[in-house]
């Protein structure tokens, strides 16, 4: 299907802490828990009190109707029979036959995704059932399923303050055997309330492993330059927590510098940007054919060569970059010159070679791959050995930065490009480049590398993806731009559309923030 993009702001929101001893699931429950209203004014408050607090208690009995009141008799009968499949997952009452503790999971939380009215009731019935709970293994399992909950699926307005407070209490005990878990449903529930919460369902794998006790799982980012970093992620990690890990590593302390970096999700052709509020395991598909990659999408900071790791990240990239023709070079004696000197620093850059004069074949590997036919490489390896007889080598580390400030100042240095095969203007020749930084989209022309058409991002209105024409047709995008009195459209057609919408879609979130 076509996807739509509306470019309009969303107003932020704040998350209520509740603080002293008000709000109390017992509060909660004597104002609206259904028994709790034909309990009032039966006994003396101290009795009632005592009372409403039993109906928040762990019990060993099904309950014979929703916990809170509903006049709709489906919703209460769903709710009664969600009670029974929670008991039979967390071991107060047997199984059905063949039924899998998976499969009690999944009815739960497919039941919180299709009633929405029901969150409230379900969220009250584990809380019922971890409170009090005489038996450690039942209750551990209903911890289990409120990890799950939390991470998902959010109370109301009305019970969120009451569910924060049980969280925050129960997190609060070091002794206890659930302290650890609860801090987790702690941070689910913020990030949640933050970003949306996750948008599919665990996959049987997953939640046999967490059933386990496995709550994390391992991960391998491939980072610019071939190297690669070990992690591990939780239920509920968001691209925004791993990011500001990875940069920790690389020096980086500034949070508009993490911002400048993007994580993304690989799996054959197909690549997406996954945003910093997005959870990543919304992309780690069970077969495992999703990479995670990590590139700097936008150069907003000045870069700082102060750590390894950083200068090798960064010099990996680029260098990737301006062999791959992701950089757009002009065809001119100037180019020649700047590829010989380019060539020199990546002979540099590698270990032990400061003394070494660069073969023919290493010469055809340090030049970009478009230039590669149009490039005397008689011409070259004499320009190359000029250099080294004047110039004094540089140690690898200083070859590297040499090499990025270098490629930094080329003119189209900060664009991400991609290779557009048809457009609706009629007048640029085809196949021509698509170029995307931080301020414009900008259409080059392939041949000449001249601008021909220049759209800020400020002026970009609407996007939406395009389905191919045919069978065998590209997939496209179409911009909508200008001002409201003066309308412009434009469509262009390439074979990584998806990861052009995203990509502008990520770039504009970060010029937000």
């Amino acid at each position: 299907q076509s996807s739509v993009l509306s470019l309009t702001p969303e107003s932020n929101s704040t998350m209520l802490v509740p603080a002293g001893d008000r709000y109390t699931m017992t509060d909660f429950a004597t104002t609206y828990f259904r028994e709790a209203q034909s309990m009032q004014g039966l006994k003396g408050m101290s009795a009632e009190k005592k009372s409403v607090a039993d109906l928040v208690r762990h019990t060993k009995v099904p309950i014979q109707a929703s916990l809170l009141r509903y006049s709709d008799s489906e919703l209460n009968e769903l709710a009664t029979k969600n009670f029974q499949t929670l008991m039979r997952f967390m071991g107060d009452q047997p199984k059905h036959k063949h039924q899998a503790e998976v499969q009690c999971i999944y009815e739960i939380l497919q039941l919180c995704k299709e009633k929405e009215n029901l969150h409230d009731e379900i969220y009250c019935q584990v809380i019922k059932q971890v409170t009090h709970n005489p038996h450690q293994e039942t209750e551990l399992r209903g911890w289990l399923l409120l990890n799950l909950l939390t991470g998902y699926f959010l109370p109301s307005k009305i019970l969120m303050p009451y569910a924060t407070k049980f969280l925050q209490l129960a997190s609060s005990d070091p002794s206890s055997t659930h302290h650890d878990i609860a801090k987790i449903c702690q941070s689910n529930l913020r990030k949640n309330f933050l970003y949306g919460g996750r948008r599919h369902l665990p996959f049987p794998v997953e939640m046999e492993a967490l059933l386990k006790g496995h709550g994390a799982r391992r991960l391998v980012v491939l980072m610019p330059g071939g190297m690669e970093y070990l992690t591990k992620i939780r239920t509920f990690t968001v691209a925004k927590e791993l990011l500001q890990e990875i940069c920790e590593q690389m020096g980086i302390g500034e949070q508009q510098e993490i911002q400048d970096f993007v994580l993304f999700a690989v799996r054959s052709k197909m690549v997406r940007p996954i945003k910093l509020e997005e959870y990543l395991h919304d992309y780690l598909l069970e077969d495992k054919l999703v990479t995670v990659t990590l590139r700097r999408l936008t150069w907003r900071t000045p870069l700082h060569f102060d750590n390894q790791i950083y200068t090798d990240v960064h010099y990996g990239q680029v260098l990737w970059d301006y062999l791959n023709g992701r950089i757009l070079l002009g065809q001119s004696k100037e180019t020649e010159m700047q590829v010989g000197l380019l060539a020199v620093f990546q002979h540099w850059a590698k270990v032990e070679q400061q003394n070494s004069t660069p073969s023919r074949e290493e010469l055809k590997e340090y030049t970009p791959k478009t230039l590669q036919p149009s490039i005397s490489s008689k011409a070259l390896q004499n320009h190359v050995a000029t250099l080294l007889r004047t110039r004094k080598p540089l140690q690898p580390l200083d070859a590297k930065i040499q090499f990025i400030e270098h490629v930094m100042k080329l003119p189209f240095f900060g664009y991400t490009t991609f290779v557009v095969e048809r457009i609706s203007d009629d007048t640029v020749p085809v196949p021509c480049f698509f170029g995307v930084n931080k301020e414009e989209i900008v259409v080059v022309d392939g041949s000449t590398q001249v601008v021909s058409q220049v759209i800020p991002l400020k002026e970009l209105q609407k996007m939406r993806t395009l389905r191919p024409l045919s069978s065998g047709g590209l997939p496209g995008l179409e911009l909508s731009y200008g001002s409201p009195g003066s309308p412009r459209a434009m469509w262009v057609e390439l074979s990584q559309a998806k990861e052009l919408y995203h990509t502008i879609v990520v770039i504009l979130d970060k010029t937000e923030l």
